[in-house]
Protein backbone atom coordinates (compact mmCIF):
# COMPACT_ATOMS: atom_id res chain seq x y z
CA UNK A 1 0.00 0.00 0.00
CA UNK A 2 1.59 3.46 -0.56
CA UNK A 3 2.39 5.34 2.22
CA UNK A 4 1.94 9.34 3.10
CA UNK A 5 1.89 11.23 6.25
CA UNK A 6 -0.22 11.06 8.80
CA UNK A 7 -0.05 14.59 10.59
CA UNK A 8 -3.41 16.49 9.92
CA UNK A 9 -4.23 19.69 11.87
CA UNK A 10 -6.55 19.25 14.48
CA UNK A 11 -10.00 20.24 13.98
CA UNK A 12 -11.37 23.30 15.72
CA UNK A 13 -13.85 21.06 17.34
CA UNK A 14 -12.89 17.62 18.14
CA UNK A 15 -15.20 15.03 17.72
CA UNK A 16 -16.02 12.63 20.18
CA UNK A 17 -15.00 9.17 19.96
CA UNK A 18 -17.09 6.75 17.66
CA UNK A 19 -19.97 5.22 19.97
CA UNK A 20 -19.41 1.41 20.76
CA UNK A 21 -20.54 -0.40 17.87
CA UNK A 22 -22.94 -3.23 17.78
CA UNK A 23 -21.94 -6.17 18.72
CA UNK A 24 -20.45 -9.07 16.23
CA UNK A 25 -21.80 -12.47 17.08
CA UNK A 26 -19.42 -13.59 14.06
CA UNK A 27 -15.61 -13.01 14.02
CA UNK A 28 -14.06 -15.83 11.84
CA UNK A 29 -14.69 -17.25 8.35
CA UNK A 30 -15.36 -20.35 9.53
CA UNK A 31 -18.69 -18.70 11.06
CA UNK A 32 -19.77 -17.52 7.50
CA UNK A 33 -21.88 -19.84 5.58
CA UNK A 34 -21.14 -20.49 2.00
CA UNK A 35 -19.13 -18.15 0.62
CA UNK A 36 -16.35 -20.16 -0.43
CA UNK A 37 -15.05 -18.53 -3.42
CA UNK A 38 -15.44 -14.83 -1.22
CA UNK A 39 -13.66 -16.55 1.66
CA UNK A 40 -11.02 -17.83 -0.25
CA UNK A 41 -10.35 -14.88 -2.13
CA UNK A 42 -9.66 -12.91 1.36
CA UNK A 43 -7.46 -15.89 2.27
CA UNK A 44 -5.16 -15.72 -0.30
CA UNK A 45 -4.66 -11.87 -0.19
CA UNK A 46 -3.62 -12.49 3.56
CA UNK A 47 -1.49 -14.82 3.10
CA UNK A 48 0.20 -13.40 0.15
CA UNK A 49 1.15 -10.42 2.41
CA UNK A 50 0.59 -7.53 0.14
CA UNK A 51 -2.88 -6.63 1.36
CA UNK A 52 -4.33 -4.40 -0.79
CA UNK A 53 -5.86 -1.38 1.22
CA UNK A 54 -10.04 -0.78 -0.53
CA UNK A 55 -12.34 -3.39 -0.99
CA UNK A 56 -15.47 -4.39 -2.16
CA UNK A 57 -17.86 -6.59 -1.17
CA UNK A 58 -21.09 -6.88 -3.24
CA UNK A 59 -23.49 -9.37 -3.96
CA UNK A 60 -27.25 -9.72 -3.47
CA UNK A 61 -28.68 -8.72 -0.12
CA UNK A 62 -28.40 -10.66 3.41
CA UNK A 63 -25.85 -13.42 2.09
CA UNK A 64 -23.44 -12.51 4.46
CA UNK A 65 -21.14 -9.60 2.99
CA UNK A 66 -21.18 -7.25 6.29
CA UNK A 67 -20.35 -10.74 8.23
CA UNK A 68 -17.37 -11.56 6.25
CA UNK A 69 -15.97 -8.04 6.64
CA UNK A 70 -16.21 -8.02 10.28
CA UNK A 71 -14.33 -11.76 10.51
CA UNK A 72 -12.07 -10.43 7.69
CA UNK A 73 -11.08 -7.30 9.62
CA UNK A 74 -11.10 -9.70 12.88
CA UNK A 75 -7.96 -11.32 11.39
CA UNK A 76 -5.90 -8.34 9.69
CA UNK A 77 -6.46 -6.55 13.31
CA UNK A 78 -5.45 -9.30 15.62
CA UNK A 79 -1.62 -9.84 16.07
CA UNK A 80 -2.25 -13.46 16.65
CA UNK A 81 -3.02 -13.86 12.84
CA UNK A 82 -1.02 -16.88 12.00
CA UNK A 83 -0.86 -20.21 10.49
CA UNK A 84 -2.51 -23.27 12.17
CA UNK A 85 -1.38 -26.63 12.42
CA UNK A 86 -3.81 -26.95 9.10
CA UNK A 87 -1.38 -24.09 7.64
CA UNK A 88 -4.77 -22.41 7.56
CA UNK A 89 -4.73 -18.38 8.82
CA UNK A 90 -6.40 -17.76 11.61
CA UNK A 91 -6.45 -15.55 14.98
CA UNK A 92 -6.41 -16.62 18.37
CA UNK A 93 -9.96 -16.80 19.12
CA UNK A 94 -9.41 -15.72 22.93
CA UNK A 95 -7.58 -12.90 22.22
CA UNK A 96 -8.35 -9.30 23.09
CA UNK A 97 -8.33 -8.24 19.92
CA UNK A 98 -11.18 -11.13 18.90
CA UNK A 99 -12.90 -10.27 22.61
CA UNK A 100 -12.91 -6.33 21.34
CA UNK A 101 -14.35 -6.99 17.97
CA UNK A 102 -17.37 -9.28 19.55
CA UNK A 103 -18.22 -7.04 22.04
CA UNK A 104 -18.25 -3.99 19.09
CA UNK A 105 -15.61 -1.93 21.15
CA UNK A 106 -12.26 -2.34 18.80
CA UNK A 107 -10.50 1.30 18.60
CA UNK A 108 -9.81 1.08 15.28
CA UNK A 109 -12.78 -0.82 13.97
CA UNK A 110 -14.94 1.79 12.27
CA UNK A 111 -18.20 0.86 11.12
CA UNK A 112 -19.66 3.66 8.69
CA UNK A 113 -23.86 3.31 8.57
CA UNK A 114 -26.06 6.34 7.73
CA UNK A 115 -27.12 5.84 11.27
CA UNK A 116 -24.08 7.60 12.59
CA UNK A 117 -25.82 10.81 11.47
CA UNK A 118 -27.28 11.10 14.32
CA UNK A 119 -23.96 11.45 16.61
CA UNK A 120 -22.19 13.86 14.05
CA UNK A 121 -21.19 17.21 15.13
CA UNK A 122 -22.64 18.87 12.68
CA UNK A 123 -26.67 19.97 14.01
CA UNK A 124 -27.94 20.19 10.76
CA UNK A 125 -26.84 16.39 10.16
CA UNK A 126 -27.99 15.24 12.86
CA UNK A 127 -31.45 16.50 12.61
CA UNK A 128 -31.57 15.65 8.50
CA UNK A 129 -33.44 12.60 7.23
CA UNK A 130 -31.34 9.30 7.21
CA UNK A 131 -31.47 8.34 3.77
CA UNK A 132 -28.24 8.76 2.41
CA UNK A 133 -24.64 8.87 3.69
CA UNK A 134 -23.65 12.55 3.34
CA UNK A 135 -20.46 13.87 2.57
CA UNK A 136 -20.15 14.88 6.98
CA UNK A 137 -20.69 11.53 7.68
CA UNK A 138 -17.78 10.32 5.41
CA UNK A 139 -15.76 13.08 6.36
CA UNK A 140 -16.11 12.84 10.08
CA UNK A 141 -16.09 8.96 10.54
CA UNK A 142 -14.23 7.80 7.78
CA UNK A 143 -11.53 10.54 6.64
CA UNK A 144 -10.52 12.27 9.68
CA UNK A 145 -10.15 8.71 12.41
CA UNK A 146 -8.30 7.45 8.94
CA UNK A 147 -5.54 10.36 9.23
CA UNK A 148 -5.01 9.39 13.11
CA UNK A 149 -2.75 7.46 14.15
CA UNK A 150 -3.92 3.53 15.54
CA UNK A 151 -5.39 3.00 19.11
CA UNK A 152 -3.56 -0.38 19.52
CA UNK A 153 -0.22 -0.89 18.78
CA UNK A 154 1.07 -4.33 17.45
CA UNK A 155 2.62 -6.39 14.33
CA UNK A 156 -0.97 -7.03 12.99
CA UNK A 157 -1.56 -6.59 9.03
CA UNK A 158 -3.34 -4.02 8.70
CA UNK A 159 -3.70 -0.69 11.83
CA UNK A 160 -7.00 0.43 11.25
CA UNK A 161 -10.05 -0.42 9.38
CA UNK A 162 -13.19 0.77 7.68
CA UNK A 163 -16.03 -0.75 7.02
CA UNK A 164 -18.96 1.50 4.98
CA UNK A 165 -21.86 -0.18 4.95
CA UNK A 166 -24.55 -0.26 2.50
CA UNK A 167 -21.66 1.63 0.44
CA UNK A 168 -24.49 3.13 -2.37
CA UNK A 169 -25.88 5.31 0.24
CA UNK A 170 -23.04 7.72 -0.24
CA UNK A 171 -23.76 10.67 -1.98
CA UNK A 172 -21.52 12.51 -4.99
CA UNK A 173 -20.11 14.63 -2.81
CA UNK A 174 -18.94 11.01 -0.20
CA UNK A 175 -17.69 9.54 -2.84
CA UNK A 176 -15.18 11.98 -4.53
CA UNK A 177 -14.47 13.16 -0.85
CA UNK A 178 -13.26 8.94 -0.10
CA UNK A 179 -12.09 8.69 -3.66
CA UNK A 180 -8.63 11.20 -2.46
CA UNK A 181 -8.16 8.54 0.31
CA UNK A 182 -8.60 5.92 -1.98
CA UNK A 183 -5.94 7.37 -4.41
CA UNK A 184 -3.61 7.94 -1.48
CA UNK A 185 -4.48 5.95 1.38
CA UNK A 186 -2.88 5.97 4.52
CA UNK A 187 -0.30 3.53 5.51
CA UNK A 188 -2.34 0.32 7.52
CA UNK A 189 -5.31 1.75 6.95
CA UNK A 190 -7.94 -0.62 5.05
CA UNK A 191 -11.58 0.40 3.86
CA UNK A 192 -14.37 -2.48 2.64
CA UNK A 193 -17.39 -1.23 0.86
CA UNK A 194 -20.08 -3.16 1.48
CA UNK A 195 -23.01 -2.85 -1.25
CA UNK A 196 -25.95 -4.44 -2.86
CA UNK A 197 -25.87 -2.09 -5.83
CA UNK A 198 -21.69 -1.70 -6.78
CA UNK A 199 -22.89 -0.03 -9.99
CA UNK A 200 -23.87 2.65 -7.86
CA UNK A 201 -20.81 3.39 -6.66
CA UNK A 202 -18.35 5.82 -9.06
CA UNK A 203 -16.34 4.14 -11.67
CA UNK A 204 -13.21 5.67 -10.47
CA UNK A 205 -14.18 4.05 -6.62
CA UNK A 206 -14.58 0.80 -8.00
CA UNK A 207 -11.70 0.64 -10.51
CA UNK A 208 -9.22 1.64 -6.82
CA UNK A 209 -10.70 -1.34 -4.88
CA UNK A 210 -10.39 -5.20 -5.37
CA UNK A 211 -14.01 -6.30 -5.98
CA UNK A 212 -15.10 -10.21 -3.55
CA UNK A 213 -18.47 -10.78 -5.14
CA UNK A 214 -20.61 -12.99 -2.72
CA UNK A 215 -23.56 -15.12 -4.10
CA UNK A 216 -26.98 -16.82 -2.66
CA UNK A 217 -26.62 -19.34 -0.71
CA UNK A 218 -27.24 -23.00 -2.37
CA UNK A 219 -30.07 -24.82 -0.64
CA UNK A 220 -27.83 -27.15 1.82
CA UNK A 221 -26.22 -23.92 3.48
CA UNK A 222 -29.72 -22.13 3.44
CA UNK A 223 -31.27 -25.45 5.22
CA UNK A 224 -28.24 -25.85 8.07
CA UNK A 225 -28.53 -22.29 8.84
CA UNK A 226 -32.76 -22.14 9.37
CA UNK A 227 -32.02 -25.00 11.39
CA UNK A 228 -29.87 -23.39 13.87
CA UNK A 229 -31.27 -19.64 13.30
CA UNK A 230 -33.58 -19.79 16.29
CA UNK A 231 -36.35 -18.47 14.07
CA UNK A 232 -40.14 -20.10 14.88
CA UNK A 233 -41.27 -20.86 11.21
CA UNK A 234 -44.68 -22.92 11.27
CA UNK A 235 -44.03 -26.07 8.87
CA UNK A 236 -46.57 -24.65 6.62
CA UNK A 237 -44.53 -21.59 5.80
CA UNK A 238 -41.23 -23.10 5.64
CA UNK A 239 -41.34 -24.01 1.65
CA UNK A 240 -42.52 -20.67 1.21
CA UNK A 241 -39.98 -18.79 3.30
CA UNK A 242 -36.85 -20.58 1.35
CA UNK A 243 -38.61 -19.64 -1.84
CA UNK A 244 -39.06 -15.79 -0.58
CA UNK A 245 -35.29 -15.80 0.67
CA UNK A 246 -33.57 -17.08 -2.52
CA UNK A 247 -30.89 -17.98 -0.67
CA UNK A 248 -30.41 -14.75 1.58
CA UNK A 249 -30.88 -15.59 5.31
CA UNK A 250 -30.91 -12.20 6.20
CA UNK A 251 -34.16 -12.07 3.78
CA UNK A 252 -35.68 -14.69 5.53
CA UNK A 253 -35.08 -13.41 8.72
CA UNK A 254 -36.61 -9.96 8.03
CA UNK A 255 -39.13 -12.37 6.52
CA UNK A 256 -40.42 -13.50 9.48
CA UNK A 257 -39.81 -10.45 11.44
CA UNK A 258 -42.43 -8.62 9.38
CA UNK A 259 -44.42 -11.52 9.17
CA UNK A 260 -44.11 -11.29 5.12
CA UNK A 261 -45.60 -14.35 4.63
CA UNK A 262 -49.10 -12.60 5.08
CA UNK A 263 -47.96 -11.05 1.77
CA UNK A 264 -47.64 -14.65 0.19
CA UNK A 265 -51.31 -15.14 1.56
CA UNK A 266 -52.70 -11.36 0.12
CA UNK A 267 -50.93 -11.30 -2.89
CA UNK A 268 -50.52 -14.55 -4.52
CA UNK A 269 -54.03 -15.40 -5.28
CA UNK A 270 -54.33 -11.80 -7.86
CA UNK A 271 -51.24 -13.08 -8.60
CA UNK A 272 -52.08 -16.04 -10.07
CA UNK A 273 -55.01 -14.74 -12.15
CA UNK A 274 -52.60 -12.01 -13.60
CA UNK A 275 -50.20 -14.76 -14.72
CA UNK A 276 -53.69 -16.21 -16.66
CA UNK A 277 -54.44 -12.31 -18.06
CA UNK A 278 -56.95 -11.76 -15.67
CA UNK A 279 -56.70 -8.54 -14.57
CA UNK A 280 -57.67 -7.57 -11.25
CA UNK A 281 -57.72 -4.00 -9.94
CA UNK A 282 -57.13 -4.70 -6.23
CA UNK A 283 -53.47 -6.00 -7.02
CA UNK A 284 -51.73 -2.45 -7.54
CA UNK A 285 -53.46 -1.30 -4.77
CA UNK A 286 -52.81 -4.06 -2.41
CA UNK A 287 -48.99 -4.17 -3.14
CA UNK A 288 -48.68 -0.53 -2.72
CA UNK A 289 -50.74 -0.59 0.66
CA UNK A 290 -48.44 -3.15 2.25
CA UNK A 291 -45.21 -1.56 1.25
CA UNK A 292 -46.50 1.69 2.68
CA UNK A 293 -47.25 -0.13 5.95
CA UNK A 294 -44.08 -1.71 6.21
CA UNK A 295 -42.48 1.67 5.47
CA UNK A 296 -44.95 3.46 7.74
CA UNK A 297 -43.65 1.34 10.84
CA UNK A 298 -39.91 2.07 9.99
CA UNK A 299 -41.16 5.64 10.02
CA UNK A 300 -42.48 5.50 13.44
CA UNK A 301 -39.67 3.38 15.18
CA UNK A 302 -37.34 6.23 13.93
CA UNK A 303 -38.25 9.65 14.08
CA UNK A 304 -35.17 10.07 11.83
CA UNK A 305 -35.81 7.53 9.32
CA UNK A 306 -36.93 8.30 5.93
CA UNK A 307 -40.52 7.19 4.70
CA UNK A 308 -39.43 8.49 1.30
CA UNK A 309 -36.02 5.85 1.62
CA UNK A 310 -38.52 3.21 3.68
CA UNK A 311 -40.56 3.25 0.41
CA UNK A 312 -37.87 2.75 -2.04
CA UNK A 313 -36.18 -0.01 0.01
CA UNK A 314 -39.77 -1.57 0.98
CA UNK A 315 -41.13 -1.13 -2.98
CA UNK A 316 -37.75 -2.87 -3.89
CA UNK A 317 -38.35 -6.01 -1.58
CA UNK A 318 -42.02 -6.00 -3.26
CA UNK A 319 -40.68 -5.86 -6.80
CA UNK A 320 -38.38 -8.91 -5.50
CA UNK A 321 -41.60 -10.96 -3.68
CA UNK A 322 -43.31 -10.22 -7.23
CA UNK A 323 -40.29 -11.04 -9.56
CA UNK A 324 -40.02 -14.57 -7.39
CA UNK A 325 -43.46 -15.23 -8.82
CA UNK A 326 -43.20 -14.64 -12.18
CA UNK A 327 -39.92 -16.18 -12.45
CA UNK A 328 -41.52 -18.96 -11.15
CA UNK A 329 -44.03 -19.60 -13.31
CA UNK A 330 -41.72 -19.09 -16.33
CA UNK A 331 -39.32 -22.03 -14.88
CA UNK A 332 -42.37 -23.91 -15.03
CA UNK A 333 -43.14 -23.02 -18.48
CA UNK A 334 -39.91 -24.10 -19.39
CA UNK A 335 -39.14 -27.15 -17.39
CA UNK A 336 -41.33 -29.57 -19.77
CA UNK A 337 -39.77 -31.27 -22.34
CA UNK A 338 -41.65 -29.99 -25.19
CA UNK A 339 -40.60 -26.30 -24.35
CA UNK A 340 -38.64 -25.57 -26.81
CA UNK A 341 -37.85 -21.95 -28.20
CA UNK A 342 -39.64 -22.12 -31.03
CA UNK A 343 -42.90 -23.29 -28.83
CA UNK A 344 -42.04 -20.68 -26.58
CA UNK A 345 -42.89 -18.26 -28.87
CA UNK A 346 -46.28 -18.89 -29.28
CA UNK A 347 -46.98 -19.79 -25.29
CA UNK A 348 -49.37 -17.10 -24.17
CA UNK A 349 -48.21 -17.77 -19.77
CA UNK A 350 -44.38 -17.69 -21.07
CA UNK A 351 -44.71 -15.02 -22.82
CA UNK A 352 -46.78 -12.83 -20.10
CA UNK A 353 -43.95 -13.75 -17.96
CA UNK A 354 -41.14 -12.67 -19.82
CA UNK A 355 -43.17 -9.28 -20.67
CA UNK A 356 -43.79 -9.15 -16.53
CA UNK A 357 -39.79 -9.38 -16.04
CA UNK A 358 -39.27 -6.20 -18.17
CA UNK A 359 -42.41 -4.55 -16.58
CA UNK A 360 -40.55 -5.19 -13.10
CA UNK A 361 -36.96 -3.54 -14.27
CA UNK A 362 -39.33 -0.89 -15.89
CA UNK A 363 -41.42 -0.48 -12.15
CA UNK A 364 -37.81 -0.21 -10.22
CA UNK A 365 -36.57 2.57 -12.76
CA UNK A 366 -40.02 4.38 -11.24
CA UNK A 367 -39.16 3.86 -7.67
CA UNK A 368 -35.77 5.06 -8.27
CA UNK A 369 -37.45 8.27 -9.74
CA UNK A 370 -39.74 9.09 -7.42
CA UNK A 371 -42.90 7.97 -8.76
CA UNK A 372 -46.01 7.76 -6.20
CA UNK A 373 -46.27 4.05 -5.18
CA UNK A 374 -49.55 3.93 -6.09
CA UNK A 375 -49.04 4.46 -9.29
CA UNK A 376 -45.92 2.28 -9.61
CA UNK A 377 -47.97 -0.79 -8.55
CA UNK A 378 -50.89 -0.34 -10.46
CA UNK A 379 -49.24 0.01 -13.71
CA UNK A 380 -47.16 -3.13 -12.72
CA UNK A 381 -50.37 -5.11 -12.13
CA UNK A 382 -51.69 -3.87 -15.62
CA UNK A 383 -48.44 -4.92 -17.20
CA UNK A 384 -48.22 -8.60 -15.49
CA UNK A 385 -51.68 -9.02 -16.75
CA UNK A 386 -51.40 -7.77 -20.08
CA UNK A 387 -52.26 -10.17 -23.08
CA UNK A 388 -48.39 -10.34 -25.20
CA UNK A 389 -49.05 -9.42 -28.40
CA UNK A 390 -48.39 -12.11 -31.50
CA UNK A 391 -49.24 -14.78 -29.67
Amino acid sequence: MAKRSTKVASPAFEAPAQAAGPAHAVTTPDGVLGQRAAKQALHSAIQAGRLHHAWIFHGPAGVGKFTTAIAFAAAILDPTTSPGLSGELAPDPDSAVQRMVRAGTHPDLHVVRKELASLSRVDSVRKQKQSNLPVAVIEEFLLEPAAKTRVLRGESIAGKVFIVDEAELMDSRGQNSLLKTLEEPYAGTVIILVTTFAEELLPTIRSRCQRVAFSSLADADMNDWLASSGLEVPPEQRDWLLRFAAGSPGAATLAVRCNLYVWHETLTPMLEAASRGEYTLELGEAMAKLVDEQAAAVAAADRLASKDGANKVWGRRMLAFVGEHVRGKLRARTATSKATPALLENDAPAQRALRSVEALSRAEMHLDRNVRLGAVFDNLAVQIAAEPTGV
